[in-house]
This record gives C-alpha cells, sequence and structure tokens, in this order.
C-alpha cells in the first residue's frame, strides 16, 4: 500500500512539474511584442524546473547541477546584452494580448482535462519509462561508470541540447555585435 501512494505521488509529481514546463514554454508565443528582459526571466525559469525535475529522476545531482551552472551564466552574458540593448526601453501590454492569453490558459486547460481523463495510459507509459531509467541505474552501477565518470551521465539528447543551446547563444551574440558594427562593451577613453 505504502509503495502504491508513493508510486502515485511520483506520477502527481512528474505531472506537476510538466505542467509547469509547458505554462512557461506557452508564454512567449509572439516573441516580437516581448521584453528581452522577460523572455530572459522565462528562460531562467524554465531552467531551474528543468534542473528539479533532472534531480527528481537521476539520482546524480552533479548533471543538473552543471547544467543549471552552465545555463546560468549563458543567461547572466544575455542579461548584460540585452540591458546594453534595452535600457529604458517600457513594458507595453495592449487589450488584444490578454485575450489572446487567456485564450492559451483555456486550451491548456482543455489539454489537462484530456490529460486527467486518459492518465492511466500516460500513467503506464511513464511507468515504463522510469522502469527502463532504473535499469539503466542499475546497470551503470554494476559496471561502475558512476565513479569513473562522476560528471556525464550518458545521456545524449541532454548533452545534444546543451551543446545547441550553447552555440545559438554565442550565434545570437554575436549577430547582436555586427548588427551595429561595434563591440557591445564600449571601451570609454578618459582625456
Amino acid at each position: 500500500m505504502i509503495n502504491y501512494l508513493k508510486l502515485n505521488y511520483f506520477y502527481y509529481l512528474y505531472f506537476l512539474m510538466n505542467l509547469m514546463l509547458l505554462l512557461i514554454m506557452f508564454i512567449p508565443s509572439n516573441l516580437y511584442k516581448f521584453h528581452p528582459l522577460i523572455l530572459n526571466l522565462i528562460l531562467i525559469l524554465y531552467t531551474i524546473f528543468l534542473t528539479f525535475k533532472l534531480n527528481f529522476f537521476f539520482n546524480l545531482y552533479w548533471y543538473s547541477y552543471i547544467l543549471f551552472l552552465e545555463m546560468g551564466g549563458g543567461l547572466m552574458i544575455l542579461f548584460m546584452y540585452f540591458t546594453k540593448l534595452t535600457n529604458n526601453q517600457l513594458f507595453f501590454f495592449n487589450k488584444n494580448y490578454y485575450y489572446y492569453m487567456i485564450m492559451k490558459f483555456f486550451f491548456l486547460i482543455i489539454l489537462l482535462f484530456l490529460y486527467m481523463n486518459n492518465f492511466n495510459f500516460f500513467k503506464e507509459i511513464l511507468y515504463q519509462y522510469m522502469y527502463e531509467l532504473k535499469n539503466f541505474s542499475i546497470y551503470l552501477l554494476k559496471n561502475n561508470f558512476i565513479i569513473k565518470n562522476l560528471m556525464m551521465d550518458y545521456v545524449m539528447n541532454m548533452n545534444l541540447y546543451m551543446i545547441i543551446y550553447l552555440f545559438f547563444t554565442m550565434i545570437c551574440s554575436v549577430l547582436i555585435c555586427m548588427k551595429f558594427f561595434t563591440p557591445l562593451r564600449q571601451i570609454y577613453k578618459m582625456n
């Protein structure tokens, strides 16, 4: 009975984490009207929830810790660039945008009800995923891969995501510098 309660608790916690990640992803749909600092804040929230999710799934906390440090460092660089570009720009929201956000959240609530109606199906999929993940963790423990590579967990999807994210951040910063034909950090000469 206790294992069943723990399993249900796990499923609901996993569901809430996915719901928060979905809510954060639904916010910036029309990017041209958003202030860059709000987009940076959304990326920070998404990174925090993603690291919580990784901590929840893996017993290795190194991987999520390194992910948070790398993403946080990249976001601080983006924050510096965006504050240089948008010094005193005000936030403007029109009424149509609020209607649009309400429609998006209603759509998300409908998806939530569909998810809850088919929860047993999703529970089976999640259980199979967790079973494979536990088998993989046991395999790593038996072969002492964890002792050899404390910093590296063999999940290629997340490694590729981090590589693409850092590459995209580098390209964006170079394009911002090339747009004005000057470096973003100006050196002022004192006379």
